[in-house]
């Protein structure tokens, strides 16, 4: 049945209501598709109206844009030109008709309508804005493609069937099913390893409590080896159903990640309790008990046991820690380089001096010998390092571990690095018991010297009742010394410059004289023409004449130059490094209370502790041997000094750490000037014998009364602070931090 051209037929108020309820325009278009007259629905009265501009003009005048699937102009004219009906014809309408500055899109009906004549008069079009329906589909078009571009596992599964309802490629790529196979499974049968119980459970929390909800899931991969899965899910309801929307992704690689830098903070944190263990030790004794106690310490070891030869030319067990116990006074380590059971792991470290490292201890042929009692301790995996004082070996410390491949490259280097301030620590006490046998013998040959000699020494000398020298006799060498001792008649001993009193002063040895008191061993300098300073040490008594009145003195000089240089060696064996001089960890010990008191009482006396390790140190031992390593070490101690004032002080502490005290300073900027000035002072090359020695140092730094105000807390913040700045890539400085604050740069 053909429409006519007459609105009669429209004209009603049944009519138009219907039309609002289906469309938003209404208009009516003349033969040629102009556009006569133009109805909007009453719920957009009042409103702006982008097809006003269609009065007048056809669709393509205004520049209406045909966007419909499948559609085009070409087709839509033809039709047109055949008086064809057309439904849901969809463009887009140009944006300077739009008053928000969007595109606006609408779907357009139309009827064909006939004169009475029987003659195409124009058409009755209906249109719907259908902007919002567009937007959504061309979103979830874009929602889609994101989906199937993402690296991540993305589904949705209804709760009500607990079936997946949709996944993206990931997905079913990654659990090596066709997307229909996956999607006619159940998610508990799918890539989560979780029962449906459980996923039912989660899913209701979700719906109930809404937010988001992450799970960590290990599972087998198809390799067979250990894999982690974290999924973050979340419920929304679509057309009355809920929907479980969920991201899978593979963790593993992070996971791994933190897994290793957790194993080494562990291990961070035993070589720190190492160097406590170092200096809290008050004998070998002690100090190998507290290095086992303190190596196995949050670790994975089942064991760490230290060998040192006994009295049968034997490496026996003088120590270990760990939650294994084996029969260890069943190991004996000849101390024969060719005896069968002197070629394991323990034989070899020791007298190679070098460490030794085996990741499956029983398939190893260096272990042989020991397989059978490896195989009753469970043991896997094991390695050895020597201990060396004075570069002999002394022992060996001893790790054993119930799982493969545990020894990788960087701890076998933080576990040398334990062994080298083990070793130190050995030295030190052999240092120390030199300095004590020093000592014993300089005080047995100074008794043997009083007992035989009394008071009779090398000089004998009087003076008048003014303390003026009269007479001063004995054996002088050298003519400057004899000139000396001629200019000293006449005069009282405080007359001349060059001799200074050392052990007291002028006023209070004076003081002595007049109240003609005795006096012993006071001690004087005394440096001659020929700019040779000795050491003398005078005695007195006062004499008086047959009246019984004072007259003066007599006495007795003794050349104790040799011993007082003894005796400052001794000291200075005691407070330095024989190495590099520098003040050694005792003195360091020494200076640190002594700064700590001061800045304790004193707030301006505020000072900065530096924490030096020396990065790649043990390549250079190991590249070019030992003795290169000891000339690097005294170019490192130059360098620490060349950018510090005359009041800070650098300390060895043992191997390749270092500790600085920047006095009187305690703001950060010019802290970190210090620090930067340390730093570059390494970027020119090391060249020792020809050989490049390719080191950086890492810093750690405390302040006083920041970080800490006892010795204790700030040499552990500034040990912290320097494994944080290895952690950080070496070669850089880092301010003590507490653990929260590390945790959250860490992460």
């Amino acid at each position: 049945m053909k429409t006519t051209a007459s609105l009669s037929s429209f004209n009603t108020i049944d009519l138009w209501s219907l039309l609002d309820l289906y469309a938003d325009y209404y208009w009516q278009e003349s033969s040629n598709f102009v556009c006569t007259e133009m109805h909007l629905n009453e719920r957009l009265e009042g409103k702006h109206n982008p097809l006003q501009a269609l009065v007048g003009s056809t669709l393509w005048d205004i520049g209406c844009l045909v966007t419909g699937r499948a559609q085009n102009w070409r087709q839509h004219l033809t039709d047109r030109q055949l008086h064809k009906d057309f439904k849901e014809f969809i463009c887009r309408l140009p944006l300077h008709l739009s008053d928000d500055g969007k595109a606006h899109y609408i779907s357009i009906n139309g009827k064909a309508r006939f004169a009475d004549n029987g003659n195409f008069a124009g058409y009755h079009c209906f249109a719907r804005d259908i902007t919002e329906q567009v937007e959504t589909e061309v979103s979830l078009r874009r929602f889609r493609a994101a989906m199937d571009m993402s690296g991540d596992m993305i589904y949705l599964v209804d709760r009500k069937t607990m079936k997946f309802v949709d996944v993206n490629d990931t997905a079913w790529q990654k659990s090596h099913l066709t997307k229909e196979e996956l999607l006619n499974m159940k998610p508990n049968e799918g890539f989560m390893n979780e029962s449906l119980e459980d996923l039912e459970k989660r899913y209701d929390h979700l719906i109930i409590d809404g937010g988001t909800s992450r799970t960590e899931t290990e599972i087998v991969d198809a390799n067979g080896k250990p894999a982690f899965l974290e999924t973050y899910s979340r419920a929304t309801c679509i057309d009355g159903n809920w929907i479980i929307i969920g991201a899978t992704r593979n963790v593993t690689k992070r996971k791994n990640t933190e897994r290793a830098a957790q194993k080494l903070h562990r291990m961070y944190s035993s070589l720190s309790e190492t160097n406590d263990a170092s200096l809290r030790a008050v004998s070998v004794e002690s100090l190998y008990h507290n290095v086992c106690d303190a190596a196995v310490k949050g670790s994975k070891f089942a064991l760490a046991t230290i060998f040192a030869p006994n009295e049968e030319q034997q490496l026996h067990a003088v120590a270990y820690a760990g939650e294994a116990t084996p029969d260890l006074n069943q190991i004996k380590i000849p101390l024969d380089p060719n005896a069968p059971g002197a070629k394991g792991l323990i034989g070899s470290a020791f007298f190679s001096k070098e460490s030794q490292v085996s990741n499956d201890f029983l398939n190893d042929e260096r272990t042989s010998f020991w397989h059978a009692k490896g195989a009753d301790n469970n043991v896997v995996s094991a390695a050895a390092f020597p201990l060396l004082c004075e570069n002999k070996s002394v022992a060996v410390l001893l790790f054993y571990a119930y799982e493969k491949n545990i020894f990788d490259e960087e701890l076998v280097k933080l576990l040398q690095s334990m062994a080298d301030n083990v070793s130190f620590a050995l030295e030190n006490f052999e240092h120390e018991e030199k300095r004590k046998k020093a000592e014993a013998v300089l005080k047995a040959s100074e008794e043997r010297f009083r007992s035989l000699t009394h008071l009779s020494t090398d000089f004998f000398w009087e003076m008048d009742s003014n303390f003026r020298i009269t007479t001063y006799e004995g054996q002088a060498i050298g003519e400057s010394n004899i000139r000396a001792i001629k200019a000293v008649i006449g005069k009282s001993f405080w007359d001349f410059d060059e001799l200074i009193c050392t052990s007291t002063t002028w006023t209070e040895f004076r003081y002595t004289l007049e109240n003609h008191e005795l006096f012993r061993d006071v001690e004087l300098s005394f440096t001659n023409a020929d700019n040779k300073v000795y050491y003398l040490s005078i005695s007195g008594e006062a004499k008086y004449d047959s009246d019984g009145n004072f007259s003066g003195y007599l006495g007795i000089t003794r050349d104790v130059t040799e011993r007082r240089r003894n005796s400052m060696h001794i000291q200075y064996l005691a407070s330095h490094d024989t190495l590099t001089a520098l003040p050694n960890r005792a003195k360091f010990n020494e200076l640190l209370s002594t700064n700590t008191e001061l800045a304790q009482r004193y707030p301006e006396r505020a000072f900065a502790l530096f924490f030096i390790d020396i990065d790649r140190f043990k390549n250079v031992n190991d590249s070019f041997g030992h003795h290169i390593g000891d000339e690097l070490l005294k170019e490192i101690a130059q360098r620490l000094r060349n950018p510090l004032r005359g009041t800070d002080v650098v300390a060895r502490l043992g191997g390749d750490e270092f500790v600085i005290i920047v006095n009187q300073v305690k703001k950060y900027a010019a802290i970190q000037s210090v620090a930067d000035n340390i730093l570059h002072s390494f970027d020119r090359d090391i060249i020792i014998e020809g050989n490049k020695c390719d080191i950086s140092v890492s810093i750690g730094i405390s302040v006083f009364g920041v970080d800490a105000d006892t010795e204790e807390g700030l040499l552990q913040h500034a040990d912290t602070a320097m494994y944080r700045a290895k952690e950080c890539g070496k070669n850089n400085y880092q301010f003590f931090a507490p653990v929260s604050e590390s945790s959250a740069q860490v992460s």
